[in-house]
């Protein structure tokens, strides 16, 4: 391949004075960027640990790092006079974080907060760099920095939109394949009907982890190439689209073999036909970019990174000092939320298995729902009650200092019982109940599945949940103004239970809210 070298004149900038001693500005500027980007990397660490889909999180800082020591050998020569404007936004930026970090700790799941505290990395970041480099370092830094948001997971609801349009997709074309291949086949919402039985098109097989993946990596290739604009734009969009394919293609050996093995030949496919179709996926995005960068190559010779005064640009003091602000306001954060943590108790109540019910028969928690909910304790079971109506239950305990119950949060009856294919004709909203002692925030829905009528009593129970009141409960416990009241309070989640309760046949609400009391009666057990 020709490669063609051209030398442009380097750009004359004025000399500056010769730099003064730099270790304390230098120190100054590690300590005070590291403890902010110490407490966002912390917090968000919850979701790139329990969360499969956001495991790729742990290696962005890293890429970002690569990419900022890549361009630091083409930095250009610092230009302009250091101003106030930067520095209050450091300063702005860490108080901002100190108030944050004091919400999120009772709130490590709130993905708003996630935003919030990176966005302010990100700026305090670039506000640095222009404090030291003026213009041309941001211009010529900024991206590495804006790279980090590839990390942050997506808000819930433009999460939950991309996920359930991209399993309908994926199970529409599936249930049109094998209509085609001659294999008679029904669609009802993410399940897949065959001969075999009934094939979920779950979450995992969505697609929105190779999704996410490929756009990390499409980005990271565009700037690794040193790609322009449009280039870097035809690799997201080719990003998107092969990912897309790669897990349609997925999807359809998995259904072709459940649908001709049997269903539980399905479990032996679906992890290396997942690793297999990320690395197809992954490799062609890089086949892509190494035929984009072909052609020939021009060499630029970068401007002289020149020198300049670090003690005048960097003011150590300030930044030390906001660092050292920042550290004593995690102390006090952990100690108001200890000093409150000992008046509540991490477990008030269990759940008995009706095992002494008529058909009572445990329930099989699937492989990938427990792999996301990371339970301590917990199951499910079906029975049939005194007036024969069909009951079910889920149980789930999380035992203090397990942070995984979080995610239980996104997975309601009402985000992920539609995409099953049944219809959600009303949602009652939170009612505090007293059982047997215990004041239970139940949520209510009524489901038509198939013509039959389904209600589910819905009740997730953390160590807040028994401080609320009846106008509290109303509200949901991940509300904003529930969220911001239990940081107030100092009461984070050192503790929490699921109990899921569904029951089919019921005409009568009220009728099948009188049963579910009689239900939770026998079930729910105070403890001391």
């Amino acid at each position: 391949m020709a490669v063609m070298k051209t030398t442009l004149a380097t750009p004359s900038y004025p000399a500056e004075t010769a730099p003064r001693t730099a270790v304390l500005p230098l120190a100054a500027s590690l300590v005070f960027l590291g403890t902010i980007w110490f407490f966002v990397i912390a917090h968000l660490r919850v979701g790139w640990t329990y969360n499969p889909q956001y495991n790729y999180g742990w290696s962005v800082p890293l890429l970002v790092a690569y990419l900022i020591w890549k361009r630091w050998g083409e930095r250009p020569a610092p230009a302009g006079n250091p101003t106030i404007v930067p520095l209050l936004v450091c300063t702005a930026g860490a108080v901002t974080l100190l108030l944050l970090r004091f919400v999120a700790e009772a709130n490590p799941d709130w993905r708003l907060l996630s935003w919030a505290m990176s966005s302010i990395a990100v700026a305090v970041s670039l506000a640095f760099v222009l404090q030291v480099g003026g213009w041309p370092w941001l211009r010529h830094f900024a991206f590495p920095i804006l790279f980090f948001f590839v990390a942050v997971p997506w808000p819930v609801q433009l999460e939950q939109w991309i996920i359930q349009n991209l399993m309908r997709s994926v199970t529409a074309i599936n249930v049109f394949f094998l209509s085609v291949a001659g294999i008679p086949a029904l669609q009802h919402g993410n399940v897949i009907e065959v001969r075999s039985g009934l094939i979920g098109i779950e979450e995992a097989c969505s697609g929105v982890r190779s999704l996410q993946a490929t756009l990390m990596v499409s980005l990271f290739l565009g700037e690794l190439y040193s790609f322009n604009i449009i280039r870097r734009m035809v690799l997201v969009i080719a990003g998107i689209a092969l990912a897309f394919i790669c897990n349609v293609i997925r999807t359809s050996i998995l259904v072709w073999v459940g649908a001709n093995r049997g269903l539980h030949s399905i479990e032996s496919w679906h992890d290396p036909a997942g690793l297999t179709i990320l690395l197809v996926c992954l490799f062609g995005l890089w086949l892509l970019s190494l035929i984009m960068s072909r052609g020939p190559t021009v060499l630029i010779d970068p401007p002289a990174a020149g020198t300049f005064d670090w003690s005048r640009r960097i003011p150590a003091m300030l930044l030390l000092g906001l660092a050292l602000l920042l550290v004593v306001g995690e102390a006090g954060t952990r100690l108001w939320y200890r000093m409150n943590e000992s008046e509540i108790a991490s477990s008030r109540w269990t759940a008995n298995w009706p095992q002494s019910a008529p058909d009572y028969q445990t329930v099989a928690i699937p492989a990938a729902a427990r792999d996301m909910l990371r339970y301590d304790e917990g199951g499910g079971a079906s029975w049939s009650g005194a007036d024969t109506h069909r009951w079910m239950m889920y149980f789930f305990r999380w035992l203090p200092g397990q942070t995984a119950a979080i995610f239980v949060k996104i997975h309601r009856p009402d985000v992920c019982l539609p995409a099953s294919g049944l219809t959600l004709n009303r949602d009652d909203g939170i009612h505090l109940l007293t059982v047997n002692g215990v004041k239970l925030p139940v949520r209510s829905y009524r489901f038509d599945d198939n013509g039959l009528p389904l209600h589910v009593f819905y009740c997730y129970w953390d160590a807040r949940s028994s401080f609320d009141t009846v106008s509290t409960a109303v509200e949901e416990d991940w509300s904003a103004a529930g969220r911001i009241r239990a940081a107030l309070n100092g009461r984070r989640e050192i503790g929490a239970q699921m109990l899921e309760l569904v029951v089919w046949g019921y005409q009568d609400d009220a009728e099948a809210k009188g049963a579910l009391e009689k239900q939770l009666a026998a079930i729910v057990q105070a403890q001391s």
